[in-house]
């Protein structure tokens, strides 16, 4: 009962932030961190309750995949674990992560390279439609759960959501469906979503976003959890910011129109801690966009 109520309150969104920053922290440290073993020993031994064999991992989270494979993890107590690693001197795993530097720096750069690609594509699609519409309505609604589950579960949650979406009242109006899948150290696994529309057709940004939020706890069955960005309290911050890119927003007024491009492109450039640590496939999509 107690490795069951253990495995839940696993987070696999933190754990894998959690080594990553482990990894990153040791790399570089001129001497041997504090509690060193005893967190390398309590992060392998989490990080065994969510491996899953048919992710794709990063490479930094790899180097902990090998070493399931050189430990058996199920014959070992956090104890006998501890002095296995305490055989291989501090410096001699800074050699064993240090392994791993080179292809970190390149899924970075990859990573980088496919924002602006996304960036682009997406800041070009807007300028269409401000070039086509007098006025746009633009959505903004931000997904989140309540106990964090795998990837694996967030995917097929975000496929369902994209589905329900295009066949619901609001799908044959949506003019421009983006979304962006995160990871955070806190939040875990969560996304962002917009939605534009024609404002001819659609109005009311907050009935639209709480729709799509209650559509989300649908799917998830309660450990699905939303924010309406259009809330008032919300949106008055930025109001006085005067960084309002959200609502209606008319293209022929230059201000409103480049507020809400550079409101929207946030979601194809999500900050660089917040990218996947594990997907389902190595081709899994974190950012898209689909058109009515």
């Amino acid at each position: 009962m107690q490795e069951i109520l253990k495995l839940n309150q696993i987070n696999e969104a933190s754990v894998l932030v959690a080594i990553e920053k482990f990894v990153l922290s040791s790399l570089d440290a001129a001497r041997q961190p504090r509690s060193f073993y005893e967190k390398f020993t309590d992060l392998l031994f989490d990080f065994d309750q969510i491996y899953n064999t048919d992710f794709s991992y990063t490479c930094l989270i790899d180097l902990f995949c090998n070493l399931l494979y050189d430990y058996d993890l199920q014959r070992e107590t956090p104890n006998s674990l501890y002095k296995l690693l305490k055989q291989s001197s501090f410096r001699e795993w800074q050699i064993y992560f240090n392994q791993a530097r080179a292809d970190h720096f390149n899924e970075m750069r990859q990573h980088r390279y496919n924002e602006r690609l996304n960036t682009k594509s997406l800041d070009g699609r807007l300028v269409e439609l401000q070039e086509r519409y007098s006025a746009l309505l633009a959505v903004r609604v931000d997904l989140a759960y309540e106990p964090n589950p795998d990837i694996q579960q967030v995917s097929r949650d975000l496929e369902e959501l994209r589905k329900r979406i295009n066949r619901s009242e609001y799908g044959k109006d949506l003019l421009l469906l983006v979304w962006a899948l995160e990871q955070g150290e806190v939040k875990g696994y969560h996304c962002h979503v917009a939605l534009v529309f024609d404002e001819r057709k659609r109005t009311g940004a907050w009935s639209i976003a709480k729709a799509i939020g209650e559509l989300w706890e649908e799917i998830t069955e309660g450990d699905g959890s939303y924010f309406n960005c259009h809330d008032r309290r919300y949106l008055k911050q930025y109001e006085e910011q005067g960084i309002v890119g959200i609502g209606v927003i008319f293209s022929n007024v230059p201000y409103q129109a480049d507020k809400m491009r550079s409101t929207l492109s946030y979601l194809a450039r999500p900050e660089k801690e917040q990218y996947l640590r594990a997907k389902t496939t190595s081709k899994m999509r974190t950012f898209g966009m689909s058109q009515g």
